[in-house]
């Protein structure tokens, strides 16, 4: 296998051979920055033409920096192309904006742009500058770039940014595309099992909230379409107290629009003084602690507790002995008392 053309300490290492023979300095983060942009299109067989806009092409430059390179650094640099697979021409310009360095690129004749945006001194460290490697006894130059693993996390996002979407299907041994930039050698990526593709996870479907055993169900076992057929009685609900003739739908008796205790919707709740699962004050007997303050007047909430026929019984109004704050609800159905008096 053909080792690696974008690995980090081989364009450390070449970084310094692209540079002018007579001037191989690094002036800035700036700098340090585009001449590895530039170091990294070399090794993918991009052939430099021109430092500037302007100028026109050269066959010249080969693989070296001309002296004049950086000389609008470190606020811009501009860096052309060409590549051997390709009949466009390429601009690179890498800008300084504040704390960030922006990587601007565009493929002339399409006009297929990309962009890369990163902060400054995640990737390079201001105190290494300026650099010069005529020194004596010179800093190891990827001490510029903090580490290799910030070295690889910058050409991870470079290769995918820019150079993948200036020049998709590049073919060169030692180079391949990725979705994601290399992860560090700290934190390895998992692949996953070649043999069990990732599938998406269908969320589970929703469930019914679990019931007590035994307890029966609020939806009525009988056909719902039923449900209703009381209010075709041409009589409504019996006002004979139960002596009236029997209804015209048998088996329909409280399910019309005249919601009582016994009505469909309660089932089978609602019958006998507390029926099974149900607190003391109606409903499901999930009223809080001191919902009611003591001697309050209280409406349960719920079928079966209060004075009208098919409810409990308990005392005069449905409430319960010895519960003063028991009470059934007012019969607010009913007229006040001289209501009908148009002088009142």
């Amino acid at each position: 296998m053909a080792p690696d053309l974008l690995d980090p300490s081989a364009l450390t290492a070449s970084l310094l051979n692209r540079l002018p023979s007579n001037k191989k300095r690094l002036e800035s983060q700036q700098d340090a920055i585009a001449a590895l942009v530039h170091t990294a299109f070399n090794a993918l067989s991009f052939r430099l033409i021109a430092v500037d806009d302007s100028t026109p092409a050269s066959s010249t430059l080969k693989d070296v920096l001309p002296e004049s390179w950086n000389a609008h650094g470190p606020g811009n640099y501009t860096l052309r192309y060409r590549h051997e697979q390709s009949s466009l021409e390429f601009i690179v310009k890498i800008v300084k904006l504040g704390s960030r360095t922006l990587v601007n690129a565009i493929a002339m004749e399409s006009d297929k742009t990309a962009s890369l945006d990163i902060s400054t001194n995640d990737f390079t460290s201001p105190s290494f500058f300026p650099f010069d490697a005529r020194a004596a006894n010179p800093p190891p130059l990827i001490h510029a770039y903090i580490s290799s693993n910030r070295v690889a996390d910058f050409i991870g996002q470079l290769k995918l940014k820019i150079i993948q979407n200036l020049m998709p299907g590049l073919r060169k041994e030692g180079y391949s595309e990725g979705s994601d930039p290399p992860q560090s050698s700290s934190n390895p990526r998992q692949e996953p099992p070649a043999n069990n593709p990732a599938r998406p996870q269908p969320f589970s479907p929703p469930y019914a909230p679990e019931r007590p055993f035994g307890e029966p169900s609020h939806i009525p076992s009988r056909n719902p379409l039923e449900i209703g057929r009381r209010d075709l009685d041409p009589l409504g609900v019996d006002p004979f107290g139960g002596f009236g003739p029997p209804p015209l739908f048998p088996g329909s008796d409280g399910d019309g629009m005249f919601v009582g205790p016994n009505h469909p919707i309660f089932a089978q709740r609602g019958r006998g003084a507390f029926p099974p699962n149900r607190g003391r004050w109606g409903g499901d007997g999930f009223l809080p602690p001191m919902g009611a303050p003591p001697g309050a007047r209280f409406d349960p909430v719920g079928p079966g507790l209060g004075p009208f026929p098919g409810g409990t019984g308990l005392g005069p109004r449905g409430g319960m002995p010895g519960g003063g704050n028991v009470r059934g609800p007012d019969n607010d159905e009913f007229m006040p008392p001289g209501a009908g008096d148009m002088f009142m």
